[in-house]
């Protein structure tokens, strides 16, 4: 290609605006079923607010919007118009903040509206958190093992209503058996740990926090509420649920726990045994869990405490006192044995701290506080987490804190604070308020774990930053998010329907919808979506099951966990009931400009972040960052050896005033392009793969002619794979088995490979199906397996009509009239050698210094000897992939060369590139690095946006409301730096 047609071309590129066409595969936008939608979202908490709450909702827009204000309406009624808050692009789309903290009128019917779209109606109350007190201990009534649902949530308990199809008959009355079934253990009680039926020993600290809840508020009548009428507040009944189910522990056992596990599907619990003792479907104890013994002591304590301080019951109290001591003892003796489930961050002393504060706490024996005071001397800021089963000692610490010693208050203070600078900083990176620990299980359980020790904090502290954080976060959790759903199940106006829960014995029916269990809190947004490795980054979907079955417990699970710090903040919530005013210390935004949630990376990433004026390092390793063009960058390794695997990148600064600050970004490995050497692996059977990383198996999803199908994990010959299983009625029957329903896109690949290995004496046959646009024999019909490791290989071009993006593999089995079995170590995706390998020429960048708001434009011109198409042509910024594109169409000589390009606007920083490319015959091709373009900051970029104001207008007083329109006329309509 002559150098005039390539300028011509490039010219011809930017003025149609290719800019706006980058078609990448990584992209959302190669994948319409998760572009961003065109919608103007308004959002607000759907629980709504309380009338001396900090107030804010979100106007979210793919683009950014000319008309700049909002208006919050009462019914039909207009009260107020503002301006909206500009705060930038977050998620791929333009956020504004509302903030209506002025508005003190109370009702049920409020709405905010901007760009002719409104939000869902939310209500604003004298004190709003305290209507759904019910909500949160109904969702453990609910959960009560061993009691049919109509005994533990009386009719009326609270307004909202348990789905009809989720009541059901006492269940597990024969929990549970020795393992090998000699002997009985009466194990009835509790609760069920999750959506299935298993009861674990690594959350027995759960029924103290709700004791807790109870005992640190005792004197706020909000939290006396007793709506089963039995003299004895709500909170303290569902206390005494987790300790008696731990006494019996401690009676039986001496006080080692053990875990129960789930063993039904969805079916109401007392369909899965038949609830008489001493048959053979009575579920057996399990796995030993010495944390499980320090959790419940300090569990018994904690609810012996509460009982003694609501003078309720003193023989109970008395009783779980005496059983809190033997179970520290036994977990205390017994500390160099395993831990067990759940288990905690540094292991059982995490546990053993949480004991040995509430027993002193109970009992004032000095020797419970001088063990607690040896393990807080360890302690340092980066041992804590958030208060969950898997750190118990931020609770610990806020318990303990009124009993330690001047010089032991400062410093528990300093570690309590710690975790509060850590959490405010990290929910600063989007305007939402939410914890930036996205992974690929829902991120509201770590979110609402640290909102709980927020609430704590302030409770000892009175910090007033940290409860409008705590605030925030909770409206994340109620709607105020770009879904716009409320993740507690009954709450709000538009809230999460398809639970994962047993109870739903329909969850796979599609003509039903799914459940409301009170309360209950789902653990939502993931990395990406569980059946789409190329989705947006977050991602969520309130799907029925039977749409994800394999996976739906990554996102609308809930448990007795995930539960226990929202019950915990809504207690505390509605007995503080207040908006201090104060400014309080709050650490400096460390915006990371630079990869940005969910981009797909190769090799080293150059992150780059534009702080507020201190000295910034990797996390990891506290390496420092370097500054160059009004940003700090450092490059941070990226392991390349798991395709879609997710790395959390993290950044951290110290202010002058010793404030920590804290900044995260995900990003996902990128897979290889499909080349010879470059095998796409599906599973190994050893963890690895784009299904074996998943950890789910293959099941025996479906019988023919009778018989039984099991898969296992395993080791063979000194391999790990997978071995398929069956044993047949007759020589008719089938197995088949299924890597759930996982699809794989093995686009550029020709060949799937399988090696495996016959177990049996048996002519053992295989049949590999596929579904791919259609269904696919990949063998031909049963084929016989060898009794040797055998490779065999399926040429999938010999399938036209295949969609090689969009492959689901099955395996069918058929053993004749024996059982038998095969081995299976390896299934990949793969190309063979060939032809000549094409070259990446004439690498430009123009221009190649400029600003945040330059475009700039990248080119190269690819050639192949054979005149193969290119599978792709990928642009490497900074380590993040983009797919380049074609300057002409009506180009198909790709033998004289042809110019793809790519245009994009930068960051300020130093910034590299490097392109690659294949034609699937032939290894990658990869350019070196370029160390273009420079970008610097542009004058406009250091401004900061101007702070919203809110008008209020006069307009009609329903009758319901508290406040006259006379007070709303005369107040103050500014946002004060509390409200911010």
């Amino acid at each position: 290609m002559g150098a005039c047609l390539k300028t011509i071309l490039v010219r011809f590129w930017l003025i149609v605006g290719i800019i706006a066409m980058t078609l990448d595969p990584l992209s959302a936008a190669a994948h319409p079923r998760e572009a961003n939608s065109t919608t103007i979202q308004v959002v607000a908490s759907l629980a709504g607010y309380s009338k001396k709450d900090i107030k804010i909702g979100f106007v979210i827009s793919p683009s950014r919007l000319s008309d700049e204000t909002f208006q919050v309406y009462k019914e039909n009624h207009r009260l107020a118009t503002g301006a909206l808050e500009y705060t930038g692009i977050t998620w791929g789309k333009h956020v504004y903040k509302i903030t209506f903290t002025s508005i003190q009128k109370t009702g049920n019917s409020f709405t905010l509206r901007s760009n002719g779209a409104s939000s869902s109606p939310f209500p604003i109350q004298a004190n709003v958190w305290e209507q759904y007190l019910d909500e949160m201990t109904a969702f453990y009534r609910v959960q009560r093992a061993n009691v049919d649902t109509q005994s533990a949530l009386p009719p009326n308990y609270t307004n909202t209503p348990l789905s009809a199809k989720g009541y059901h008959q006492a269940g597990h009355l024969d929990d549970a058996a020795s393992p090998d079934r000699t002997q009985h253990y009466d194990l009835t009680g509790g609760w069920y740990d999750a959506g299935d039926y298993g009861k674990y020993g690594g959350n027995q600290w759960v029924g103290g926090m709700i004791a807790l809840s109870y005992l640190r508020h005792a004197n706020a009548k909000e939290v006396q509420f007793d709506h089963d009428h039995n003299g004895t507040p709500d909170l303290l009944d569902e206390a005494k649920v987790g300790a008696l189910y731990a006494m019996k522990f401690v009676d039986t056992f001496g006080g080692a726990v053990y875990n129960i596990a789930n063993n039904a599907g969805f079916d109401h619990p007392e369909k899965t045994t038949d609830n008489i003792v001493g048959t053979a479907d009575d579920r057996t104890i399990g796995e030993l869990s010495i944390g499980g013994s320090a959790k419940a002591a300090g569990m018994l304590a904690a609810t012996a405490r509460a009982f003694h301080k609501a003078k309720v019951d003193p023989s109970f109290a008395d009783a779980a006192a005496q059983r809190a001591v033997i179970a520290y003892n036994y977990a205390y003796v017994n500390q160099l044995q395993n831990e067990g489930s759940y288990e905690a961050i540094g292991g059982l002393p995490n546990s053993l701290l949480w004991a040995e504060v509430e027993l002193y706490l109970l009992t004032k024996e000095q020797i419970y506080k001088d063990r607690a005071i040896s393990r807080i001397n360890e302690l340092t800021k980066e041992d804590l987490r958030a208060t969950n089963y898997w750190d118990l000692r931020p609770l610990s610490l806020v318990e303990f804190y009124p009993e330690a010693s001047l010089v032991q208050k400062v410093r528990i203070r300093l570690l309590l604070r710690s975790r509060v600078e850590y959490f405010i900083s990290m929910a600063d990176d989007t305007p939402y308020g939410v914890l930036d620990e996205f992974t690929n299980f829902g991120v509201n359980e770590a979110h609402m774990s640290y909102i709980g020790d927020l609430m704590r904090y302030y409770e000892l502290f009175q910090d007033p930053s940290v409860l409008r954080a705590a605030k925030k976060g909770v409206y994340w959790i109620y709607g105020a998010n770009p879904w716009n759903i409320s993740w507690v199940s009954g709450i709000g106006a538009n809230s999460v329907k398809y639970l994962h829960t047993r109870l739903d014995e329909q969850a796979y029916d599609h003509a039903l919808a799914g459940i409301t269990i009170p309360g209950a809190l789902v653990s939502g947004p993931n990395i990406k979506d569980t059946k789409d490795k190329y989705s947006v980054s977050p991602w969520y979907e309130d799907r029925p099951l039977w749409q994800d079955d394999a996976q739906q417990w990554r996102y609308n699970e809930y448990s007795i966990s995930i539960q226990v710090n929202l019950l915990y903040t809504m207690v505390a919530l509605a007995a503080t009931n207040s908006n201090p005013q104060g400014t309080g210390i709050t650490p400096m935004q460390l915006p990371i400009t630079s990869p940005q949630i969910g981009d797909f990376v190769a090799g080293d990433v150059r992150v780059f972040v534009q702080p507020q004026g201190y000295p910034l390092s990797l996390t990891a390793d506290e390496e420092p960052m370097q500054w160059k063009n009004g940003s700090y960058y450092a490059d941070v390794p990226i392991d390349t050896s798991q395709p879609f695997a997710f790395h959390r990148i993290m950044v951290h600064g110290t202010s002058m005033l010793g404030v920590d600050s804290y900044s995260a970004m995900h990003v996902n490995t990128a897979p290889d392009l499909p080349a010879p050497g470059s095998s796409l692996l599906y599973d190994d059977f050893s963890g690895n793969g784009t299904w074996g990383a998943v950890s789910l198996g293959w099941p025996n999803w479906y019988n023919q002619d009778g018989g039984t199908g099991s898969f296992e994990q395993t080791s063979v010959d000194a391999r790990d794979v997978g071995v398929f299983s069956q044993r047949p009625a007759s020589e008719s029957s089938l197995a088949k088995f299924e890597p759930w329903k996982d699809t794989v896109n093995a686009s550029g690949y020709r060949y799937m490979e399988v090696r495996v290995k016959n177990l049996s004496n048996t002519n053992i046959q295989a049949r590999f199906y596929a579904e791919g646009g259609s269904g696919y024999e990949f063998s031909g019909g049963y084929i016989s397996i060898p009794t040797s490791w055998t490779t065999l290989r399926f040429d999938l071009d010999q399938f036209p009509g295949l969609d090689k993006s969009n492959i689901h593999i099955t395996l069918w089995l058929k053993a004749g009239t024996a059982p038998g079995s095969i081995a299976i170590d390896n299934i990949a995706y793969t190309n063979e050698n060939g032809g000549g390998q094409p070259t990446l020429t004439q690498l430009s960048v123009e221009p190649k210094t400029g600003t945040e708001n330059t475009n700039f434009q990248f080119s190269t011109t690819y050639t192949d000897p054979d005149n193969d198409k290119p599978f792709a042509v990928q642009i490497i910024i900074d380590g993040v992939l983009h797919d380049m594109v074609e300057a002409s169409a009506s180009d198909t000589n790709y033998r004289d060369g042809k110019l793809y390009v790519y245009a994009t606007k930068l960051v300020p920083g130093s910034h590299r590139y490097a392109i690659r490319t294949a034609d699937t015959s032939t290894p990658v091709v990869l350019t070196p690095q370029q160390e273009w373009p420079q970008v610097y900051p542009s004058i406009g970029s250091l401004l900061t946006p101007p702070s919203a104001e809110t008008h209020i207008e006069s307009a009609p007083t329903p009758a319901d409301d508290t406040t006259h329109d006379s007070e709303l006329l005369t107040m103050d309509a500014g946002v004060s730096a509390a409200d911010e």
